[in-house]
């Protein structure tokens, strides 16, 4: 009788909590002392992990950095104030972490860094853009079936002013982003972009 086929044993898991505590730990350097101070050796120290351990997972800072935005950076956010205007507001303050000084302080950091910033795009795209997007594009959907806007021809366009000016004016003018800047942004070009057509008619 033929002895069974010998499957081969599988590597070392990888340890959940470990990895947690890395990018948990790269995180915090990046909003605590910016882009700068995420080596692979301060994580390493302040995770009380080997360089070794870092580099069996990630071949690069960028890498790691992109997975640590990735898990702290919310996808599927559930906001419905029956207000489109209020609906953006606050679903761009959760995606650029207003309100939360670690994320707020990581995403600015990221902003000003056209190569992370890439690499982030990269490492996520198309998944977790796309469900942000998918969100964003809801909140239209419903604000058009309220009446309170009409819908526009190239919606996607429109989604696009906010992040391009959130980039454009912290490179370029060195804006924080902030509860009023975004609101602004939405307030001066979103919204009259969308404005439901006046009828004349009046109560």
């Amino acid at each position: 009788m033929n002895a069974p086929p010998v499957t081969p044993s599988p590597g070392r898991p990888r340890d959940a909590t470990l990895d947690a505590n890395i990018l948990r730990a790269a995180m915090e350097l990046l909003g605590d002392s910016g882009l700068n101070a995420v080596t692979m050796d301060a994580v390493a120290h302040r995770a009380g992990a080997g360089k070794a351990s870092l580099y069996r997972r990630w071949r690069s800072k960028d890498e790691l950095l992109a997975d640590a935005l990735a898990l702290y950076s919310p996808v599927d956010v559930e906001i419905d104030t029956g207000s489109l205007r209020e609906d953006l507001v606050k679903v761009y303050e959760v995606y650029y972490g207003i309100g939360n000084h670690l994320m707020q302080a990581a995403i600015q950091e990221m902003l000003g860094n056209v190569r992370m910033h890439h690499a982030w795009t990269e490492k996520v795209a198309p998944q977790r853009l796309a469900v942000r997007r998918a969100t964003l594009v809801t909140m239209f959907e419903r604000a058009a079936a309220r009446g309170e806007i009409r819908m526009p021809a190239d919606l996607h366009l429109i989604l696009d002013v906010v992040p391009a000016l959130v980039l454009y004016r912290f490179n370029m003018r060195s804006q924080k982003v902030t509860r009023a800047s975004i609101a602004k942004v939405i307030d001066t070009l979103v919204l009259p972009l969308v404005a439901a057509p006046d009828t004349g008619e009046r109560p």
